[in-house]
């Protein structure tokens, strides 16, 4: 699973993206700059994209299975959105993001299991 992690400031973005790849060295951990961010989810098609949140922006680029919106206050704050649920984090953890990010990996792997539609025949 591809992980893009465009959060700031830039030693958090390299921080989690270290803490995720020592915790689930199978998943593939890029990291980008924020302002930089367009372009790289064009580049890069991850399955889960890291983020500033505004608190606002729900929307999910095309291909992305899940993102994680991370608001830094006096404590880091986060809304996860995986298959179509968003779920509120006070003060999150490591191991509740991994467990977000297990869930997409398993999103991911049940798309690329489930059967696909193949041309019909004509019913007679």
């Amino acid at each position: 699973m591809r992980i893009l992690v465009a959060n700031s400031p830039r030693m958090y973005r390299e921080s989690l993206a270290l803490s995720i790849l020592r915790k689930r060295p199978g998943f593939e951990v890029l990291i980008a700059d924020p302002e930089d961010l367009d372009g790289n989810l064009a580049r890069i098609e991850p399955h889960v994209l890291v983020r500033d949140d505004d608190g606002v922006e729900t929307d999910v680029p095309d291909g992305v299975l899940a993102w994680v919106g991370i608001a830094v206050k006096d404590h880091l704050n986060a809304r996860i959105a995986v298959g179509g649920r968003i779920s509120e984090l006070h003060d999150a953890s490591l191991e509740e993001l991994l467990v977000a990010l297990d869930e997409a990996a398993r999103l991911l792997l049940s798309d690329e299991d489930a059967p696909r539609e193949g041309p019909r025949s004509p019913s007679s």
